[in-house]
């Protein structure tokens, strides 16, 4: 896969529609270094994966956003934003196909840590086909799903 690794702790963190943490797995980037989420307002989307000015991997999410959607497709996200990380996308290995190769890896991911269940995977596709705005690697809600069906 990657050289991405659970921790066996689980990290506490907000990232969900009410003010009770929630507990996901740490994330790792590819250099196996802890990636630390910090809310932001400020940004448009739900979340953004990057490094801060002195390196260390960090993902930005907006608690607005992320208000209005369920908590599995929060979760999701999480995951989504974490494989960028893990894949080295913030490492400067960004490229066409890296919002798709994201959205599977963090299927993949889920399903493999036995978090993602089919009422689960159900609400996810139907939020990220009515909410999907065109992206790099999809014009649409509806393309995005069907990718993420196949993966």
């Amino acid at each position: 896969m990657t050289r991405f690794l659970f921790a066996a702790c689980l990290g506490l963190m907000i990232f969900g529609k009410t003010a009770q943490a929630q507990s996901y797995p740490t994330c790792f980037n590819a250099q196996n270094i802890p990636v630390s989420y910090f809310p932001d307002q400020t940004i448009s989307d739900i979340a953004i994966a990057r490094n801060a000015p002195n390196g260390m991997p960090v993902v930005l999410w907006n608690p607005n956003v992320t208000a209005n959607m369920h908590p599995a497709t929060v979760e999701f996200f999480y995951y989504h934003e974490c494989a960028h990380h893990a894949l080295g996308h913030t490492l400067g290995n960004y490229f066409p196909g890296a919002e798709a190769q994201a959205d599977c890896w963090a299927k993949k991911t889920m399903i493999s840590i036995g978090v993602l269940t089919p009422q689960k995977y159900q609400i996810i596709a139907q939020q990220l086909f009515q909410q999907s705005k065109p992206g790099m690697d999809w014009p649409n809600g509806a393309v995005r799903v069907k990718f993420l069906n196949n993966c």
